[in-house]
């Protein structure tokens, strides 16, 4: 039984090898009956065409989609950019408002215009750094013009131009505009129809007595700088001696500069 199988399986790779080497010589056709006449009949330059390659068309798509990606991911990427300058700008028309506020509270009388918003406002936006790369013009290229103090408001405008990393056609920059609002500080005030006998009075942090006005000649001090050898000779607005304080005057001094007030004793 073993020997009738080696037999057949010998059989099977002869007749095997003499199929390919027929097909090999082209003495066998290996097509489909319904195309063997087709083949047989049509010369190879006139039968099915071949697979048509132009050159370098892959680097010429490359070459179109490769800017239109790029420019797609840095614009993407711009806008955190943009946000970091928004929240600069906000910061500083923040601060600026509150300065302002309390500026216009410590005297009255005073005003507050756009000359002196942005005086303030540039002191604050300057520490930033991405104002001068991104902003059109820098700190000086955002205008308040558009900002209003009526009453007890304060309403800053801030408008300003973002430059962008690419040009696209005519456009470069863009614009941008944000506000911050705040009131003027005007401290306690009593409720209206509310009687008090309470007195308010001043004191500073590191002093041991209380003022019952802001101009009291011990707050707004007149403080100059003179010789030592000059003090003996010199008289306050009482008539009074200037004498070394206890603090910060050694006991023997003999040269040097000294600080004396024209209401002071020291």
């Amino acid at each position: 039984m073993i020997k009738e199988g080696g037999c057949i399986a010998v059989s099977l790779y002869n007749n095997a090898i003499q199929s390919f080497t027929k097909i090999k010589q082209g003495k066998v056709n290996v097509l489909p009956k319904s195309m063997q006449s087709t083949a047989q009949t049509l010369p190879l330059s006139e039968g099915a065409p071949r697979c048509t390659r132009i050159p370098a068309v892959l680097t010429l798509e490359a070459a179109i989609i490769m800017p239109l990606l790029t420019y797609f991911f840095v614009t993407i990427l711009f806008f955190f950019r943009v946000m970091q300058v928004e929240l600069s700008v906000q910061n500083s028309l923040d601060t600026t408002a509150r300065q302002l506020a309390v500026y216009l509270a410590e005297e009255e009388g005073k005003t507050a215009g756009v000359a002196v918003a942005k005086g303030l406002f540039i002191k604050e936006i300057s520490a930033y750094k991405e104002i001068s790369d991104y902003v059109t013009g820098g700190s000086a290229g955002v205008s308040l013009l558009n900002s209003k103090f009526t009453g007890e408001e304060i309403s800053l405008r801030a408008s300003y131009k973002v430059r962008l990393p690419l040009r696209v056609f005519w456009v470069c920059d863009f614009n941008m505009e944000q506000r911050a609002d705040c009131r003027k500080w005007s401290g306690w005030k009593q409720a209206v129809g509310q009687e008090s006998d309470e007195q308010w009075v001043y004191i500073t942090q590191n002093g041991t007595v209380y003022h019952m006005t802001k101009s009291c000649t011990h707050l707004k001090l007149s403080i100059q700088s003179v010789a030592y050898d000059l003090v003996d000779a010199l008289r306050n607005e009482n008539g009074g001696k200037y004498y070394g304080c206890e603090l910060c005057v050694p006991k023997n001094p003999t040269t040097g500069q000294v600080y004396i007030t024209n209401q002071g004793d020291c």
